[in-house]
């Protein structure tokens, strides 16, 4: 676990040091917003000097990795905020609306792959196998417009096509809201499981553990539920562990589409406005969530899988 979490630090050392580049390195800068249309060469260097963009670029890198060393990511350069400020406001959103997407169409896609595995080759299982390779087929981006101007045209008031209402403020509101981005985000990642479910379930099937409970005359739900669907979870955490940093992190495209006041959408703001503070921070969160989400599937595997406890528990490593 010690050297995993190394190796989370280190790549988020080199998400940082990317984003900052490509950010630098893209034309244009965030001091255009200062300037509008004609600016004198003298603006210019007073709002560069201003923003600290007149130093050079090696300066700019050790200073903004200095701040995050200290927990202090600085200012919105555009509107002046603090970035953590930003990140706060924006951070609950897209964990409500990742961790309710992942919650709600993980036990769907599990659900789904155990069903079509414990019926493999009836009309069940070519039900799940054909709807998840149409749930892949589909780009979330194109869903969701297709979602917005079904429910804003020709539903209107049957679900909100864009916004979003914080719960505290109205909680039936804001579950009404969160329904489109939900479905639009975790339809692909529940097809993913259902499948990985599906064909671990079958291997497990085949065992001979398996076979030698039926040969003892156990019910079949318990040959399910106890032999097979306990190991065949074992693969699909990692897959799990996949879909959550997904969820959390890469909401971008839906966050846009449908409104949502989340960090995909600051991100996304950030970056056509150059500013890198914000820009560099949510990128690094976005990381992060990804990182950590497998670093806890690691944890799972430890915690589900006694044959890997056994290994480090009875001191064989």
């Amino acid at each position: 676990m010690l050297r995993r979490l190394g190796g989370v630090l280190v790549v988020l050392v080199l998400v940082l040091t990317m984003v900052f580049l490509m950010l630098h390195a893209t034309p244009g800068g965030p001091e255009t917003a200062y300037l509008g249309s004609n600016p004198t060469p003298e603006k210019r260097a007073a709002v560069m000097a201003q923003l600290g963009l007149d130093q050079p670029l090696w300066a700019q890198y050790l200073s903004f990795v200095a701040s995050v060393l200290t927990f202090d990511l600085g200012s919105s350069l555009t509107t002046g905020a603090p970035v953590t400020e930003l990140l706060g406001d924006r951070m609950l959103v897209t964990l409500e609306l990742g961790l309710v997407s992942f919650l709600v169409w993980t036990a769907i896609g599990m659900l789904a792959g155990a069903l079509a595995a414990a019926r493999r080759g009836r009309t069940l299982d070519g039900v799940v196998r054909v709807g998840s390779v149409v749930a892949l087929s589909i780009p979330s981006f194109w869903l969701g417009l297709v979602l917005v101007m079904t429910f804003g045209l020709y539903l209107p008031g049957v679900l909100p096509s864009s916004g979003w209402v914080p719960f505290s403020e109205d909680p039936v509101e804001n579950l009404r809201s969160l329904v489109l981005p939900a479905f639009t985000l975790g339809i692909g990642a529940s097809a993913v499981i259902a499948r990985t479910l599906r064909a671990s379930m079958i291997d497990a099937l085949e065992a001979d553990h398996v076979a030698f409970g039926r040969a003892l005359g156990l019910p079949e739900r318990t040959v399910l539920s106890r032999l097979a669907l306990r190991n065949a979870v074992i693969p699909t955490l990692t897959v799990l562990g996949m879909m959550l940093g997904t969820f959390i992190g890469g909401a971008v495209l839906v966050e846009n589409v449908f409104n949502v006041p989340g960090i995909g959408q600051l991100v996304v703001t950030s970056f056509l406005t150059h500013d890198y503070p914000v820009a560099i921070a949510a990128t690094v969160w976005t990381a992060g969530t990804f990182l950590v989400s497998t670093l806890v599937v690691d944890l799972l595997y430890f915690a589900i899988n006694p044959r890997i406890r056994a290994q480090f528990v009875g001191g064989s490593r």
